[in-house]
């Protein structure tokens, strides 16, 4: 699901087309305590999943999850205050946030909610956003 995200990020968000990396990118970056080369760039990984109702009836299992994900990005303030740059930044998340809310990768019982948004860093030029998103799908075993 996740390949399926940084595809839909980058057909959607024209910004971001080649500028999308995972998970494993995104713990070297914060290892090496360095910026991305790129004035712009997103990272995508999952960030948690968790079970809901289960139902063990007619030798199906089947179980309600909630899948959370992730899109951390860094975007270049242009100015020295970084104050003229907010509305623009507001708006290049906002579009992130439509690339992805409502929408499907497959055929998973829900679509995309977006949770929530926060700076996570600010330094250096540069401003770090997470977005967090969620979907819904079933877990079904047959016993």
């Amino acid at each position: 699901m996740i390949g399926d995200v940084m595809t839909r990020i980058e057909t959607q968000v024209p910004e971001l087309a080649g500028r999308v990396d995972g998970g494993r990118a995104f713990v070297d970056l914060i290892r090496s305590k360095k910026l991305p080369a790129q004035s712009v760039a997103a990272y995508v990984f999952p960030s948690g999943m968790q079970g809901g109702r289960a139902d063990a009836a007619s030798g199906v299992y089947s179980q309600m999850l909630t899948f959370r994900t992730s899109v951390v990005i860094f975007v270049q303030s242009f100015d020295r205050t970084g104050a003229a740059a907010l509305d623009k930044i507001d708006q290049f998340l906002m579009r992130v946030v439509r690339a992805l809310a409502g929408w499907a990768p497959g055929d998973e019982v829900g679509v995309h909610r977006f949770e929530r948004g926060q700076l996570i860093e600010s330094g250096a030029g540069r401003l770090a956003y997470q977005l967090d998103f969620s979907i819904d799908d079933q877990l079904r075993i047959l016993s």
